[in-house]
């Protein structure tokens, strides 16, 4: 992906997260779009269009590996990286079973977000 800005879709529950993400990605020059919850979201996807998605795995009662296993099953959305994040202990191995990307334990380095996600962009065709 060359001369393009990324544009990151963060779907993250909590306010403060998405906040320093947002400001973060702005810093870095990357566009964001974000949701709070997983109602509608691959109506959503569709209409964002994102380049990398960077989703918690778990949202308010919602379980982002069965998103992230919705969208890596159509073929319209399986070639977008998908970052899942967690606090749980078993969430890297569920996650991966699930087709995600890339896996960031909860709390989680800025660098290590910024590493995975410039891994991330150079997997956008």
């Amino acid at each position: 992906m060359k001369n393009k800005v990324p544009k990151i879709l963060i779907v993250e529950d909590s306010e403060n997260i998405l906040e320093m993400l947002e400001l973060m990605f702005e810093i870095q020059g990357w566009e964001s779009a974000k949701l709070k919850n997983l109602n509608d979201f691959v109506d959503h996807v569709a209409s964002i269009a994102p380049d990398i998605i960077l989703m918690d795995m778990l949202l308010s009662g919602a379980n982002g590996c069965d998103a992230c296993r919705t969208l890596k099953s159509d073929d319209a959305y399986k070639e977008i990286p998908i970052i899942m994040m967690s606090a749980h202990p078993e969430a890297r191995t569920e996650t991966t079973n699930a087709g995600a990307d890339f896996f960031l334990d909860k709390p989680f380095e800025i660098n290590d977000l910024i590493s995975k996600i410039e891994t991330a962009i150079e997997m956008i065709p």
